[in-house]
Parts: structure tokens; sequence; C-alpha cells
């Protein structure tokens, strides 16, 4: 949910990086390096958001598509890939949602994706776009907070609270049901892992990880 002039976006872009800090430091940000340090070949990072993800590549990524769909998300990407020195073979950013991607099939290697299916509007299509753009045996690495288990008081909460929730975090849903959707995408899931993001919001506390790889010729 997103008001016309896109303030709450701005708002986000601007109060962000101060609250996923909090997460990074009590050990998110170990369990991102984990996670996508295993990117390899030519990878695509859907909604890099503040860049978060980028020193955790390694030379093993030999091109790196950084994309994000949010105009004030993107000064900071900026910011960050014009100091950081990143350990890839190349970089490029583009501006660009997940549903429509700009890219051929089967051109890249690995896709990176950290919370970002609690944004986009349709989260089936991403990840149909996602299994196009993989080549046959590509992977997609995986971080999302998602819904509390079914009859959980928590669960029940994030139902409750997910419209004014998509207002304050631009569009961002609490409680969405990704696991389910990863299942029944093209990707068949080979790792997937329930935690808890720590120093966070208990709206977006549960969370999974893992990967999930394209099978089909």
């Amino acid at each position: 949910m997103r008001d016309s002039v896109g303030l709450n976006e701005r708002m986000f872009a601007w109060y962000y990086p101060f609250v996923v800090g909090l997460a990074e430091r009590a050990g998110l940000r170990e369990i991102r390096r984990t996670l996508f340090c295993r990117a390899e070949g030519r990878t695509l990072e859907i909604g890099a958001g503040t860049g978060l993800n980028l020193p955790h590549y390694t030379p093993a990524v030999s091109e790196l598509v950084v994309t994000e769909p949010n105009s004030h998300m993107l000064a900071h990407l900026r910011l960050r890939l014009g100091s950081d020195r990143l350990a890839v073979g190349a970089w490029q950013l583009v501006q660009t949602g997940a549903e429509v991607l700009p890219f051929e099939d089967g051109c890249f290697d690995t896709v990176t994706a950290a919370f970002v299916q609690c944004t986009i509007p349709d989260p089936a299509t991403a990840l149909a776009e996602i299994a196009r753009v993989l080549r046959p045996g590509g992977r997609l690495l995986f971080l999302e907070h998602v819904r509390a288990p079914e009859g959980s008081r928590l669960g029940r909460f994030q139902d409750l609270v997910e419209v004014p929730h998509r207002y304050v975090a631009a569009g961002c849903y609490p409680n969405r049901r990704t696991e389910t959707v990863l299942r029944r995408s093209a990707l068949r899931v080979e790792q997937l892992e329930h935690g808890s993001q720590p120093r966070s919001s208990p709206t977006v506390r549960p969370m999974i990880f893992g990967s999930a790889v394209r099978i089909d010729a």
C-alpha cells in the first residue's frame, strides 16, 4: 500500500537502514553471509534495497546484476556501489520490478533475494520470472520474513495489522505465506530453514531462508 505521492516510500527508504541495522548487528549479517556467499556465475539480485547483500558476494560471481524498483532506495544503492569494492567480476544496476524482468530466458546461474517477497504485488508471477531467467540447474538463494504458523497468536496478529503495516512499510505484507508460494512454483526447494529475525518487530520476526533450483530442461 503506497500513498499517491510516494511519501511512505521516501520515509521507508530513510528509516529502513536504521531498523535493519539492529538485526544485522544481532546476527542477521552472518545468515546473509553464509547464504549469499554461495552465489556463483552470472548472478541477479532482486530488490537489493540498501545493498546489504553486496559485501557477501565472492569472486565466484563473474557478473552481478543488481535490481531495485524503488527510486528512493536506488540512492542508497548507488552510494554503496560507488564506494564499496565488490569482489565480483563486474556489476550493473537496473531499476526494475520482479514481475517483468528485462532479461533473456536462462541467462543467470544464480538469483538472490532478501526480504522482497513481502512487497511484490504478485509473488507467484515474480517466482515464475525468476525461474524463467535461471538456467536449468540454476539456483535461487532466498531470505524472507513470513507469516507465523497457522493457529498461532502471532499469525493472527500479523493478519490484524496487515493494512497499517503495509502503509508504514511501503507495501510490506507482514503475513505472506511465502513458503507455500515457493513450493508451488516452477522451482524445486532443495533447502529451507525456519528462523527468527533478531532484534526486529514481532510482525517480521518469523523467517525462512535457503535455496531452490530450476530443474526443467
